[in-house]
């Protein structure tokens, strides 16, 4: 459990200090995908998020091939991502959590640590240091 918690440490500072020059490897290479990056960050229990709008001259392929258009564009992306990430040494480190279609040509790809569940870990120790601070608080009163 503690090497866990100390590679999602190692996650998070490289996460911190890396995510503006993975943004700007997309920006720079826009030229080289079917897709503009909307955003690209991540939240505050680390799951690194972001949008990817189809170029419109794609609206022909995706009424021509359907999903499976979608899902291409989906896998050349995260190929790409798994690229960068290895240059940061987080490749293994880290599983696509979801991808949804928001739009007719928009989707969401969500990626997070993979050995914790970092929104379960936060929503635990929410109720852990809530469940502390109640304790303590009806100790001062009962004192």
């Amino acid at each position: 459990m503690f090497r866990k918690l100390k590679l999602l440490r190692e996650y998070i500072k490289t996460l911190k200090t890396h995510t503006q020059d993975i943004k700007q490897h997309f920006i720079e290479n826009k030229n080289n995908f079917s897709y503009d990056i909307i955003d690209m960050n991540y939240d505050n229990v680390y799951r690194f998020y972001t949008v990817l709008n189809l170029k419109p001259n794609t609206t022909e392929n995706i009424q021509k091939y359907g999903y499976r258009y979608m899902d291409n564009e989906t896998k050349k992306f995260l190929a790409e991502l798994d690229s960068q990430f290895k240059k940061y040494g987080l490749f293994e480190l880290y599983g696509m959590t979801k991808a949804d279609q928001i739009s007719e040509t928009s989707i969401l790809i969500v990626v997070e640590f993979k050995l914790l569940k970092t929104t379960k870990l936060a929503k635990n120790l929410l109720i852990l240091s809530s469940l502390l601070i109640l304790g303590l608080s009806s100790l001062l009163f009962l004192l």
